[in-house]
C-alpha cells in the first residue's frame, strides 16, 4: 500500500504502446505459420516432381540409343560405327533436336569419336545425358559407352514455367486462406475485442451501460458479461455509500448545539447583476462579432478560418467574463462555419428531441418543484434549458459519444439558499430518481480550477431520457454566472477605469475583427 500511493495520491501508470491490432496479429501470425508449412512441404514436393521428371527425360533419352548401340555392335568396322553414329544424329537434328551431340567412349573412357562437345565431355553442364554401354572388338577393351548428349534449353524453360506456376497457385492460396482467416478473426475476434475496448473507454469516462454482445468467441463474450456484472456491482456500492453520506449529513447539525452554516451568503443584492453584464463594454463588442459571424455565408472563403478563431478566442472569453448565453451563440455561429452540414444535421436532431420532450421537461420540472416542497427545502429557483448544438457537438468529438449519450443535454438547475440545503436537495433527488451513479460530480467538495462549485448529478425518470440537475448555492449561482473576469471585476469595485491595458488591447481587436470602429 505504501507504493501504490505517493503524497496521499494513487500512483497512475501510463498505458501501454498503441501497437498493431489483436485481429491483425492473429491473422498476420497464422499465415505466416501456415505459409511456411505449406511453403516448405509444397517446395519439396515441387523438387521431387522435378527430380523424377528429370530422370523420365534422361530414361526416354537412353531408350532411344538402343537401336544405334545395337547396328554399332553389328558394325565390320570402325568407319561403319562413325557413319551409324553420324546418321544418328543427322536424324535427330533433322526431327528438331539440332542440338544434338553423341561421343564414343573406350573400355578407357578415352573418346574413340564425337560430333560436337569436347571429347572429354568437360562441356556437357547444360545437357541432358544418356549412356548406353556397347560390346565390339573393334574397341579397345572389347567394350565402351555410348554417351548422348541433348540440349536442355526446352527443359529449362518447363522448370522454370512450373515455378512460375507454382509460385501463383502457392501465392493465390495463400491470399485466400489469409481473406478467409482475417474474415474469421474479424467477426469472432477483432469486432467483438475493439466493441468491447470502446464500452471500456466510455465506463473510463462514466458512461456505464451492460456490454451486450450476442456474437464473437465465448471468452471475449464472457469478458462483456463480466463487465457488465462489475458496472451493477460498482453502482451498487456507490448507491451505498451515497447514502451512507446523505445520512451522515443529516445527523451533523444533531451533533452540535451551535451548527454553522456550510457557506456565508451574500446580500442578492450584491456583485454584478445580468444587466450590468449585458450593459458592459465587453459584452457588447462579443455581442457585434457574434452578429458579424451570424450574417456570414459558409461559402465564404475565410469562414473556416474565421469560425475557427472565435471559437478557440472569442467564446473562451466571453465564457470567462460570465456571459455563457454569449458564448453559446459564438460558438453555435463557428460551429455553423467550421462543420456546416454536422451542424445542420445534429441541430435538427435537437430541435426532434426537444419539440418531442417538451411536456416532459416541464413535467420535470414541476416534480422537482413539488419534490423540494413537499420536504421543505427552500429554493430560489428550478430552471431548464436544452445543451446548445455546438456544446454537444463538443462533447460528442471530445468523448466520441453518439447523441443519444449525451445525458446532460437536458439539464435541469435548482437553486438553494445554503450548501446544506444542497446536499439535502441532492438526497431527495436520488431517492425520487434512478440516479446514475457514476454520472455523479461533487464540485463542491472539489471545486474546479476557476472556482466553479456545485452539484452534478444525472437521474433518470420512469419514462424518458437520462437527464442532469445542477444544485448550487445562491452564492455558487453568482459566482458561476459572473465568471472568472467578472470577479475580478467585482473585486476591482466594477469600474470600467479598472480595465488594464491587456483587456483593453484584446477589446480593440474585437472591434477591429467585427468590422466597426472601436471607442477611444
Amino acid at each position: 500500500m505504501e507504493k501504490a500511493f505517493v503524497s496521499g495520491q494513487q500512483t497512475r501508470f501510463s498505458p501501454p504502446n498503441r501497437g498493431l491490432s489483436l485481429g491483425w496479429r492473429l491473422a498476420l501470425s497464422t499465415v505466416l505459420i501456415i505459409s511456411l508449412v505449406m511453403g516448405g512441404i509444397s517446395i519439396g514436393q515441387q523438387l521431387l516432381e522435378l527430380k523424377e521428371e528429370r530422370q523420365m527425360h534422361e530414361e526416354l533419352l537412353k531408350m532411344s540409343l538402343a537401336p544405334l548401340a545395337v547396328r554399332m555392335e553389328a558394325a565390320m568396322n570402325l568407319e561403319t560405327m562413325v557413319r551409324e553414329v553420324e546418321e544418328f544424329h543427322t536424324a535427330y537434328s533433322k526431327k528438331g533436336y539440332p542440338v544434338h551431340e553423341v561421343v564414343l567412349l573406350d573400355a578407357a573412357k578415352e573418346p574413340v569419336f564425337f560430333t560436337g562437345v569436347s571429347a572429354d565431355g568437360e562441356n556437357s553442364v547444360g545437357y541432358l545425358q544418356a549412356t548406353m554401354p556397347i560390346f565390339s572388338p573393334l574397341l579397345d577393351g572389347g567394350k565402351g559407352v555410348l554417351l548422348v548428349l541433348k540440349d536442355s534449353e526446352k527443359y529449362r524453360n518447363t522448370v522454370r514455367r512450373d515455378w512460375l506456376l507454382w509460385a501463383v497457385h502457392f501465392t493465390v492460396t495463400v491470399g485466400v486462406v489469409f481473406l478467409f482467416l482475417a474474415a474469421a478473426i474479424y467477426f469472432q475476434v477483432t469486432k467483438p475485442v475493439n466493441r468491447l475496448v470502446r464500452c471500456v473507454k466510455k465506463m473510463e469516462m462514466g458512461y456505464w451501460r451492460p456490454i451486450e454482445l450476442t456474437g464473437g468467441a465465448w471468452e471475449i463474450r464472457w469478458l462483456a458479461w463480466r463487465f457488465g456484472n462489475m458496472v451493477q456491482e460498482v453502482q451498487s456500492s456507490m448507491t451505498h455509500l451515497f447514502e451512507a453520506e446523505q445520512k451522515a449529513r443529516s445527523l451533523m447539525p444533531k451533533c452540535g448545539d451551535n451548527p454553522v452554516m456550510a457557506d456565508q451568503e451574500q446580500p442578492l443584492g450584491s456583485g454584478i447583476t445580468v444587466s450590468d453584464q449585458t450593459n458592459s463594454p465587453a459584452y457588447r463588442e462579443l455581442l457585434a462579432v457574434c452578429e458579424r459571424l451570424e450574417t456570414t455565408s459558409p461559402d465564404d472563403p475565410q469562414a473556416v478560418q474565421l469560425g475557427r478563431s472565435v471559437w478557440r478566442q472569442e467564446a473562451l472569453e466571453a465564457n470567462r467574463l460570465g456571459f455563457h448565453q454569449l458564448k453559446a451563440q459564438l460558438e453555435d455561429a463557428a460551429l455553423h462555419l467550421m462543420e456546416p452540414d454536422a451542424y445542420r444535421s445534429l441541430d435538427d436532431g435537437i430541435s426532434e428531441l426537444k419539440a418531442s420532450w417538451q411536456e416532459w421537461s416541464e413535467q420535470r420540472s414541476d416534480d422537482l418543484c413539488r419534490l423540494l416542497e413537499a420536504k421543505g427545502i427552500p429554493y430560489a429557483e428550478v430552471l431548464h434549458r436544452v445543451k446548445h448544438t455546438a456544446g454537444v457537438w463538443a462533447k460528442m468529438q471530445d468523448k466520441g459519444l453518439c447523441l443519444d449519450e449525451i445525458h446532460d443535454l437536458f439539464a435541469f438547475r435548482i437553486i438553494v439558499p445554503t450548501e446544506a440545503d444542497c446536499y439535502t436537495a441532492l438526497g431527495v433527488i436520488h431517492q425520487a430518481f434512478k440516479p446514475e451513479v457514476s454520472r455523479f460530480k461533487d464540485y463542491i467538495a472539489k471545486p474546479k480550477g476557476n472556482s466553479y462549485r456545485s452539484l452534478h448529478t444525472c437521474v433518470a425518470a420512469d419514462i424518458g431520457p437520462v437527464f442532469e440537475v445542477q444544485i448550487r448555492s445562491v452564492a455558487m449561482d453568482r459566482q458561476a454566472e459572473r465568471g472568472d473576469a467578472a470577479h475580478w471585476l467585482y473585486k476591482k469595485g466594477g469600474h470600467e477605469t479598472d480595465r488594464n491595458p491587456v483587456v483593453t488591447r484584446w477589446w480593440r481587436k474585437l472591434w477591429l475583427r467585427a468590422g466597426e470602429p472601436h471607442g477611444p
